[in-house]
């Protein structure tokens, strides 16, 4: 199949197009999540270079259809998060964060999003998306416990050094007991 690229591009089809993405990403296809949160912010006004990004992300999926999303449960009772952050990659100097969880085999639940506060530095960056999805680790493990299941441990991996060591500082201002 053959797809001709026009130089100037509805914005109505690139908002249709990118919804209906947007729906695969979050339902069944966490692969292209990425491409899709940065898609969706340029829908009020596409270039032509958002069209052949879209195009690209549709012949993706053509061409990966036939890839089964599989899902397992280790069974350990441990969940597993990977949180991410990018500085400073949009139009407004707002950075971007990514997480994504296992319990196993294969992610249920991923997450990509513009984070909310311009920040200076890329540590403080990586702070800002670890925080941004704190809510979401507590409320699964909670979650889960709540359905009967034992949680044994509720890790978060990271791979900046200076934002891990920053993470385990302690609170100030709080009582050891």
């Amino acid at each position: 199949m053959t797809v001709r690229l026009q130089k100037k591009t509805p914005s109505c089809i690139t908002i249709f197009l990118t919804a209906m993405l947007l729906y695969l990403s979050k339902k069944t296809r966490p692969d292209i999540l990425i491409a899709v949160s940065f898609l969706s912010t340029r829908v009020k006004a596409p270039t032509y270079d958002d069209w052949k990004k879209l195009g690209r992300c549709i012949r993706h999926l053509a061409v990966t259809k036939d890839l089964p999303l599989t899902l397992e449960a280790s069974g350990n009772g441990t969940i597993r998060w990977w949180v991410d952050a990018s500085y400073a990659v949009h139009p407004n100097m707002r950075s971007h964060t990514g997480a994504t969880m296992t319990l196993g085999k294969g992610s249920p639940y991923s997450i990509s999003s513009k984070q909310k506060i311009n920040t200076v530095r890329s540590t403080e960056t990586e702070l800002v998306g670890i925080s941004d999805s704190m809510k979401l680790i507590i409320w699964t493990r909670l979650f889960i416990e709540s359905q009967g299941y034992s949680i044994t441990d509720n890790v978060l991996y990271h791979d900046n050094q200076s934002t891990i060591l920053l993470a385990n500082v302690p609170v100030l201002g709080t009582r050891n007991t």
